[in-house]
């Protein structure tokens, strides 16, 4: 019976279900969305073998994707732990199928529509389980239904420019625009509660990427900025916690600083040590904690509560760590890639006052800002959305054009 199901179902009808129950899973529920990508690979495997032949998925994209994960298999081999570096190559390739999926298989304006509405609902349950954890359950810090705070952080920044562009998008209906507003509103709060310093620096960034490319809007944006500025500091006079968060953002003194400053000279020192392919993926938190960890620094592996640190605070010294130049320039050039694919998708879109392009932009600038002080691009929930995003908004300057 799930034989003859999978013969005759059709594949655009069954990937535009699995991309809604992904769309509604990723920022809720690992295990969901893991199941949803089996599900859309078995889908796209029974299609195949029946028509003898793959999807036609974007080449271009496709041609990218395969130099940079032949890099990590080169990396891999070299690698201290060549199993245990494979394995995460095998889970990178599992965290870019929602951007094959979105980009493949949203067809239609009312798939599109769909998909973000999904988004959409689960942003808000997200927004509201990160309020009552710090309303009700006196949680010092929200997480939401991520792992950690600064988890809960990157989802922040990639619902907030989401959420703005659903407002503006005129193909769904005034109830869904309002909700997209007041999500917006919502992300904003959220993103104070997490707490998470490299979050609050990394928006003031997106605004400033906003406002360099987007001039009819400065005066406005410098407007909405000065009010909610207003706000947050209204709030940091009655909140003991966002004001020691805030002094700490420059502290020397400060634990977690120095210990991050500690992690990236050590990176630096293994970068040195293996330029070419680094110790491998997966590999820093055996290289910090065993061989490289310095004399000075208090979390180590071993002291009551601590497990010793797995990644150095920082995406691109993690990928030139573990990965040496061929990390690095992987790493980068991959992201250089999809900047240039917003870029132009919002040049494009100039008429738009919010378009796909620019939201595109802002979510993988906050994303990668963030993650100068903290590694948010191997995280596989923050992965999923973010590739799951991608290839949304990839696919909806055609949609739209129709």
């Amino acid at each position: 019976m799930p034989i003859k199901f999978l013969r005759k179902i059709s594949l655009d009808s069954a990937m535009y279900k699995v991309l809604l129950l992904m769309a509604l899973a990723v920022p809720l529920s690992t295990a969901a969305a893991s199941i949803a990508v089996g599900l859309g690979v078995l889908f796209i495997v029974a299609w195949s073998v029946r028509h003898k032949s793959l999807p036609p998925f974007d080449s271009n994209i496709l041609e990218v994707l395969a130099v940079y994960l032949v890099l990590q298999v080169f990396i891999a081999a070299a690698s201290w732990e060549p199993w245990n570096s494979f394995r995460e190559v095998v889970g990178e390739v599992h965290r870019l199928f929602p951007l094959v999926f979105a980009l493949t298989f949203i067809k239609k304006r009312e798939q599109l529509c769909g998909v973000l509405i999904a988004s959409l609902l689960a942003f808000l349950i997200n927004d509201a389980a990160g309020i009552y954890q710090y309303v009700v359950k006196g949680e010092p810090r929200a997480f939401g239904f991520n792992h950690t705070p600064t988890f809960y952080g990157s989802f922040m920044l990639m619902q907030l420019p989401l959420m703005i562009y659903m407002a503006r998008l005129e193909i769904l209906s005034p109830l869904w625009r309002r909700l997209a507003t007041g999500a917006a509103g919502l992300s904003l709060i959220c993103l104070v509660l997490s707490m998470t310093r490299g979050a609050w620096l990394a928006l003031v960034a997106v605004v400033v990427v906003f406002v360099v490319l987007e001039k009819r809007f400065r005066l406005l944006t410098a407007k909405i900025c000065a009010g909610l500025a207003v706000i947050f500091l209204i709030a940091a006079m009655f909140s003991p916690m966002i004001q020691d968060r805030l002094a700490t953002i420059t502290s020397t003194k400060f634990q977690s600083n120095t210990e991050r400053i500690l992690m990236w000279k050590a990176a630096a020192e293994i970068f040195y040590d293996y330029p070419i392919s680094g110790v491998g993926q997966k590999m820093y938190a055996n290289a910090y904690n065993k061989y490289y960890i310095p004399s000075e620094a208090r979390e180590r592996a071993g002291v009551i509560g601590e497990v010793g640190h797995t990644h150095p605070h920082n995406n691109l010294l993690q990928r030139a760590s573990e990965g040496g130049l061929l990390g690095l320039a992987s790493f980068v050039g991959l992201y250089v890639y999809f900047f240039w694919k917003f870029f132009t998708q919002f040049k494009r879109e100039k008429n738009f006052a919010f378009g796909a392009g620019m939201t595109g932009i802002l979510i993988l600038a906050g994303l990668q800002l963030e993650g100068l002080t903290d590694t948010n691009m191997n995280q596989v929930p923050i992965m999923r959305e973010f590739w799951l995003l991608a290839g949304t908004l990839l696919a909806a300057e055609k949609i739209l054009k129709r």
